[in-house]
């Protein structure tokens, strides 16, 4: 354990590192071309992840970024102003994998574009053990640790209260990221369940036992039969074992 949590610092000391050599080397004068694109790459892509990380209130994010700059850059002059972002920042840009096209001004100005890969760092959501499908969520099942966010295509969590009380649709490996693919609301109403139905009508409640059809999850519509009339109704899911009539009966 005691390792462990080791590389791990090591591993972070290593990101920060990383981005405080980004930050110097975009602060530093450019002495070529190649140099110039660099720094304006790292400048952008560290706004990009900033706009985003801001709108998706994310905690402040540890980055890695890696820019690769085509040859031809070698063979451009150093320009004499601050190079242009020749297209505009993209709303929802995609953070696994930037693309920027830059153009310097000028009689000798060039034109280049240039990807950006970024590794993002974040405390998220992972999976303290193997949930099996079908168990249901408690907070001994879910753990914070920091990982690459870039590559999590099926999107993540960041608190535990987004998983809590849901039910796994598939098998979760140990300290894997939790993602909303892998979750779903818990079963609240089982078929041939007692029920209680509520029926509401002009802000006055009225309560009756049931008994469901089918199964269903909260927000569900499921038929219920009313065990005083021996009606099928049609009825919302609304809690555990509770459901909510569509329609009040005799209406």
């Amino acid at each position: 354990m005691k390792n462990t949590l080791r590389n791990g610092k090591q591993l972070f000391l290593c990101l920060a590192l990383s981005c405080l050599v980004s930050q110097a080397l975009a602060a530093a004068p450019a002495r070529t071309a190649r140099t110039q694109i660099y720094n304006q790459a790292v400048a952008t892509a560290q706004a990009d992840i900033t706009r985003v990380a801001t709108l998706k209130k994310w905690p402040t994010p540890q980055s890695k970024i890696n820019v690769f700059i085509p040859s031809e850059a070698g063979q451009f002059p150093l320009c004499a102003r601050p190079l242009s972002l020749v297209r505009p920042a993209a709303d929802k840009p995609d953070l696994a994998r930037l693309r920027y096209e830059f153009r310097c001004d000028g009689s000798s100005g060039w034109e280049i574009a240039v990807t950006v890969k970024a590794d993002i760092y974040l405390p998220i959501l992972v999976a303290r053990h193997t949930l099996e499908r079908g168990s249901l969520l408690a907070a001994s099942d879910l753990e914070i640790k920091k990982k690459n966010i870039t590559g999590l295509r099926d999107g993540f969590m960041t608190t535990p209260d987004e998983a809590m009380g849901f039910t796994v649709k598939k098998r979760v490996r140990e300290m894997q990221p939790l993602s909303p693919s892998h979750l779903d609301q818990p079963i609240l109403v089982e078929r041939g369940q007692r029920v209680v139905m509520i029926a509401e009508m002009d802000g006055v409640e009225a309560r009756m036992l049931g008994e469901a059809q089918k199964k269903g999850r909260k927000g569900d519509t499921i038929k219920v039969k009313n065990l005083s009339s021996q009606q099928l109704v049609s009825a919302t899911v609304d809690g555990q074992g509770v459901v909510r009539l569509m329609t009040v009966p005799g209406r």
